[in-house]
């Protein structure tokens, strides 16, 4: 399956970032959830399937070019609004659309970019096993 097609089955509304890792030494950006569920209905919407749901899992971005943090200079603390793909050329552009929540309790929204070739799910009790369907 393609990033963005894979993309797709991932549903983030109600979830929120939890940490954002950039590891340079092997080239990938991790973005942690409180907990990611899986789209499976034909429609294309969520409908409370929760079968496959992953507490603090983890969408990882592979063979990294380049990386937009949002112009901010915040970073994400909060609901993660969207994350989907424009393909160019065989690599992908990976956006995320999240929140930064501040002491104020006033939210900002963020922009992420992500330039790379690649994207998988991991489950923390799994950590050897890719999700990429």
């Amino acid at each position: 399956m393609n990033a963005i097609d894979f993309l797709k089955t991932l549903y983030f509304g109600d979830r929120y970032c939890t940490k954002l890792l950039l590891d340079s030494a092997n080239n990938k950006v991790e973005l942690h959830i409180n907990q990611v569920s899986r789209i499976r209905d034909k429609s294309g919407e969520w409908n409370y399937y929760t079968d496959e749901d992953i507490e603090n899992g983890i969408l990882v971005f592979t063979d990294i070019k380049k990386v937009f943090l949002d112009e901010s200079g915040l970073l994400p603390n909060d609901q993660i609004y969207d994350v989907y793909a424009n393909e160019h050329d065989g690599v992908y552009e990976f956006v995320i659309e999240t929140s930064y929540v501040d002491a104020s309790a006033l939210t900002h929204d963020l922009t992420i970019r992500i330039i790379g070739e690649g994207v998988y799910l991991l489950d923390p009790t799994k950590p050897d096993v890719r999700i990429q369907d």
